[in-house]
């Protein structure tokens, strides 16, 4: 029953990593081996390794590390039920309906890859839907980004991560010139985050502040607490480390600022609205250092900057030609009255260092 309602959900749009989040959300920490040991069962008899598409594969490993137990058991166990005894000793039939119910009710979801009823019977390098970004640039992304995490300095912080950001600009300017073509090589596709409280509206601001300062497009679904961002394969690969990055130090601003000597529901008001204004002003210092970059790829190069203009409009039109495609009816979110006090503390926090300019070149 289990693995019908798997598959069945899979061809409605949604994926491992979905599937997991959705359970973790149901309130029942025994329903999370289950499902884990479920989707990597599946995995295992559909050869997800061997036939599915790369970020389907990425997902499936990145479970079977989170949850090392229900990985082992899918690998040895001749069947899901003999999994089912040994990861989940103490499950009763009734959890098992009732995880298997869940998934049966779910509605179509937008479908970002292809479901395992259309894999081919062997991927093969041709096959890959992604060209993943160059390995020694994304360590560079995580080194600048991890010792801005580590740091006790606002200052250092903030300049590190406009390195980051700068080497990011650089990279996908950089390899486009280094191709001598205007065209978009990098393939353009969608990818789900998903995001968990407490603050997650202001979390989804900040997601699409950085998403926006690097031409990635994000559609946010309250329902179920998933964020969808749409770009080229190489930027939603460093937006995503951007995220991860900026949310730690979000985090760690907002405990610094306190709460202004409010309780309560002013409290609350107060860190919501400190959210909102550190990712409005993280976004404008982001787009500042995408700015400069662009300047200094073009001095690199001994080109003119208005030069790189229709490589970066060609990949906004192609990432906003997807996004059309896959969320046909897409709504503005409003914004709502924000705690003054708070909104200026966050862009206080955000603007606490002057970002000078990265003059380093990217080592191929």
């Amino acid at each position: 029953m289990l693995l019908a309602e798997l598959g069945d959900v899979y061809e409605r749009g949604w994926q491992p990593a979905d599937i997991l989040h959705l359970t973790a959300r149901s309130g029942d920490d025994t329903d999370i081996p289950l499902a884990a040991l479920t989707v990597l069962f599946d995995a295992r008899r559909n050869r997800a390794a061997e036939r599915a598409p790369d970020d389907w594969v990425r997902q499936v490993q990145a479970i079977a590390e989170r949850h090392p137990v229900p990985a082992r058991l899918a690998a040895l166990s001749p069947d899901l039920g003999t999994g089912l005894r040994y990861a989940c000793p103490e499950i009763s039939r009734y959890q098992v309906d009732g995880l298997a119910f869940t998934w049966k009710y779910l509605p179509a979801f937008t479908r970002l890859d292809a479901p395992p009823s259309q894999w081919p019977p062997l991927r093969t390098p041709g096959d890959t839907t992604e060209a993943a970004p160059d390995p020694r640039v994304l360590d560079r992304i995580r080194g600048l980004l991890s010792k801005a995490e580590s740091t006790d300095f606002p200052d250092e912080a903030e300049a590190l991560t406009a390195k980051a950001q700068e080497l990011v600009t650089r990279y996908a300017l950089g390899s486009a010139l280094l191709t001598g073509t205007t065209r978009l090589t990098d393939p353009v596709r969608g990818r789900r985050l998903h995001l968990d409280g407490p603050y997650i509206k202001e979390k989804v601001l900040l997601l699409t502040a950085i998403g926006d300062a690097n031409r990635v497009r994000t559609v946010w679904f309250t329902r179920v607490q998933i964020a969808t961002v749409v770009g080229t394969v190489a930027d939603l690969a460093q937006v995503e480390l951007l995220f991860t990055s900026l949310l730690v130090q979000a985090t760690r601003a907002l405990g610094a600022a306190g709460t202004a000597g409010r309780r309560g529901g002013s409290a609350t008001a107060f860190r919501r609205a400190f959210l909102t204004g550190y990712a409005k002003r993280v976004g404008e210092r982001l787009r500042e250092a995408d700015a400069r970059a662009t300047a200094g790829a073009a001095a690199d190069a001994h080109v003119p900057v208005t030069s790189l203009a229709p490589i970066l409009a060609r990949r906004s039109e192609a990432v906003d030609t997807e996004f059309r495609r896959l969320f046909p009816t897409t709504r503005a979110s409003r914004s709502r009255g924000i705690d003054a006090d708070g909104f200026h503390a966050g862009r206080d926090a955000a603007e606490s260092a002057s970002l000078e300019a990265w003059q380093h070149r990217i080592g191929r």
